[in-house]
């Protein structure tokens, strides 16, 4: 594959000519997890599987992994627990047990988002913050990604993306992945304020080609410059659950409110 090998490097020495390539929430969520994590808060990481991807942004924090694999978790030295299961049905914690609930990439894959939302809601104690990461379900790989079989995605996964096989190709859904829906949704089972960022660079999906590469540095810069948000490749969600102070607002004062991502140095 050193065809693959040759437009992966020219496609890193074209990419940083592009302002919108800088801006990457996917690279944001360790630190920003770590920012709300400060003074050791208690943290979920849902789909921790065999590595916690913020542990070192979170000294000092009790970190419980939560995945459907036991045999993933039992690689995972970053945390302080590990508990198999299945978060559509149910997070195997007590209710008002945690300060953050988190994840990277999980909720595309999940069948059942809703009920995961619910459970979130359920363990995080009052002024909690559920943190979710996931690709929007409009962007052009996610669109071929659905529009691949499973079986096919997975091999073209295994043998085009960079580093595919070290994270594996799983079954993607997409249920309320996109920043409208998956706000609504938040907001519907009582979360408030809800902070949503997007970026727009997924490019490197198509590395092993630059001139394909290329073309979508030039469509996401696009839709960068105008805001499209909606056309977007990854979203970071920052939601809230009220503290006890705040049960009093009706929900339309509650949805009301604004706020912000923390301030990234």
């Amino acid at each position: 594959m050193r065809i693959v090998d040759i437009n992966r490097r020219l496609y890193q020495q074209v990419r940083p000519h592009f302002s919108h390539t800088r801006d990457s929430v996917s690279g944001d969520y360790p630190k920003v997890v770590g920012r709300f994590a400060a003074g050791g808060r208690a943290i979920v990481d849902v789909g921790g599987g065999a590595r916690c991807a913020f542990a070192t942004e979170c000294p000092g924090c009790p970190i419980v992994a939560i995945d459907i694999s036991a045999s993933e978790l039992e690689k995972n030295r970053d945390v302080s627990d590990r508990r198999v299961g299945d978060v559509t049905q149910q997070i195997p914690l007590s209710d008002n047990s945690s300060d953050i609930v988190a994840s990277r990439y999980v909720l595309e894959h999940l069948q059942g988002v809703e009920r995961f939302v619910q459970e979130a809601y359920r363990v995080l104690k009052p002024g909690g913050v559920f943190i979710t990461l996931f690709p929007n379900k409009c962007a052009p790989f996610s669109l071929i990604n659905r529009a691949l079989p499973v079986s096919v995605a997975r091999q073209l996964g295994y043998a085009l993306k960079d580093k595919g096989r070290d994270y594996g190709i799983f079954p993607a859904y997409y249920e309320y992945c996109s920043p409208g829906s998956f706000r609504r949704l938040l907001e519907s089972q009582g979360f408030a304020p809800v902070d949503v960022r997007v970026s727009y660079s997924q490019a490197g999906y198509f590395n092993f080609f630059l001139p394909l590469a290329v073309a979508f540095l030039c469509y996401e810069w696009v839709v960068s410059r105008f805001n499209l948000a909606g056309l977007s490749a990854h979203v970071l969600v920052c939601a809230h659950k009220p503290k006890k102070e705040d049960y009093g607002e009706t929900r339309h004062q509650a949805y009301g409110r604004k706020g912000r991502l923390p301030v990234l140095g």
